[in-house]
C-alpha cells in the first residue's frame, strides 16, 4: 500500500517536472517574462525623461574666449542662492550701461555671442554667462526658469559691486527659456531698467502637460503620473510656480520688448503666448512680431531690422 503510494507521488512528481519544462511551458515564460520587462520600462519612463529633461549634457562644453570676436575677461559670480556662475564680461566704457544675456534651453554663454557683438558695437557693456548648469558654471542640472532667476540676479549684484563700472544701469535680453527666467528675474530686481524677452514662454504648463503621456502620431501611451513630482525633487522648487505671464505687469514702470516669430511652432512658446504676455504687461512697453525665423531665428531672418530695434529700445530706456 505504502508503495503503490509512493509510485504515485513519484509519477506525479515526474508529470508536473516535464509540464514545467515542456516547451509549451518555456515559451509561457519567456512571454511572461518579456511582458514584466515591457511593464518595467513603461514604469521607469517617467523617471528617465525626468532625468533627461534637467540633466544638460549638452551644453557642459567650455566655450572659447578667443572665439567670442569681442574682447571679453573671464568672470565668476555667484547667484543669490550661492551657485557659482562663469561668464564673459565685455566692457565698451566704464560709462555705459551694462547689458546681461540669458541664454535658452541646454545652452550656454556662446550662443549669445550674436547679441553681445551688435550691443558691444552699440557702446554696451555686456555680461554673458552659462546658467547654472551648464557650460562651466556650477550644478548639475537646469531647473527649466525655476531657479535661474537667482542667477540673473546675482549677475546685477556683481555687476553693482565692481568699482570699474561709473553706470549702475543695467539691461537685460534672453532668449526662449532664457526670455522667461529674464521676465521673471526683471520683476524681482528694480535694478534692472530695460528688458528684452524674445521668443518667451508663458509658464510651465505644456511641459507638465506632455509629462502625463508619450505621443508618437497617431499613438499616445499614457505614462504613470509622478514625472512632475520627480522633477520638482530634483529641481528643488515647484515647477508650477514658474510663470512669466502672472508676474510681467510687476516689472512696470520699467520697459519691456516682447520679440517673437510669427512661424515659432515651437510647443512651450507659441505666438498666442507672447499676445498674453504683452496684454498682461504694463506700460511703458514694445513688440514686435517677426514675419519669419521660426523660433529665436528673428535675428538670422532679419538680422538689421533685430539689431535696430533692440539698440533703439535700450536707447530709449
Amino acid at each position: 500500500m505504502q508503495e503503490n503510494t509512493s509510485n504515485v507521488k513519484k509519477h506525479a512528481f515526474v508529470s508536473a517536472t516535464k509540464h514545467l519544462f515542456s516547451p509549451f511551458s518555456r515559451r509561457k515564460r519567456i512571454l511572461l517574462f518579456f511582458c514584466a520587462f515591457l511593464i518595467l520600462i513603461w514604469a521607469l519612463l517617467p523617471a528617465v525623461r525626468a532625468v533627461t529633461l534637467v540633466l544638460n549634457t549638452s551644453g557642459r562644453s567650455a566655450p572659447q574666449a578667443a572665439l567670442a570676436g569681442i574682447p571679453v575677461q573671464e568672470v565668476q559670480f555667484r547667484a543669490t542662492d550661492g551657485v557659482r556662475l562663469d561668464g564673459w564680461l565685455a566692457l565698451a566704457s566704464a560709462h555705459a550701461p551694462t547689458i546681461i544675456l540669458v541664454h535658452g534651453f541646454k545652452g550656454s554663454r556662446s550662443d549669445m555671442l550674436p547679441y553681445a557683438r551688435f550691443l558691444y558695437k552699440g557702446g554696451y557693456n555686456v555680461l554673458l554667462y552659462d546658467s547654472r548648469g551648464s557650460g562651466t558654471s556650477e550644478g548639475w542640472d537646469i531647473t527649466l526658469g525655476a531657479r535661474e532667476p537667482d542667477d540673473v540676479i546675482g549677475a546685477v549684484h556683481y555687476l553693482q559691486s565692481r568699482t570699474d563700472l561709473t553706470d549702475k544701469r543695467f539691461g537685460l535680453l534672453g532668449i526662449s527659456l532664457g526670455a522667461g527666467i529674464a521676465l521673471m528675474a526683471a520683476a524681482r530686481e528694480p535694478a534692472i531698467a530695460a528688458t528684452v524677452a524674445d521668443s518667451a514662454w508663458v509658464d510651465e504648463s505644456a511641459q507638465i502637460e506632455r509629462m502625463g503621456n508619450i505621443t508618437r502620431p497617431p499613438f499616445t501611451l499614457p505614462l504613470l503620473p509622478y514625472e512632475p513630482a520627480l522633477v520638482d525633487m530634483l529641481i528643488g522648487a515647484h515647477l508650477a510656480d514658474s510663470r512669466p505671464l502672472a508676474v510681467i505687469a510687476q516689472i512696470a514702470p520699467r520697459a519691456v520688448f516682447l520679440i517673437h516669430s510669427a512661424d515659432d511652432h515651437n510647443a512651450t512658446t507659441p505666438l498666442a503666448g507672447e499676445h498674453q504676455l504683452y496684454v498682461a504687461a504694463g506700460e511703458p512697453k514694445q513688440q514686435w512680431i517677426a514675419p519669419s525665423g521660426g523660433h529665436v531665428g528673428a535675428i538670422k531672418a532679419h538680422t538689421a531690422e533685430y539689431e535696430q530695434r533692440v539698440l533703439a529700445f535700450f536707447k530709449q530706456y
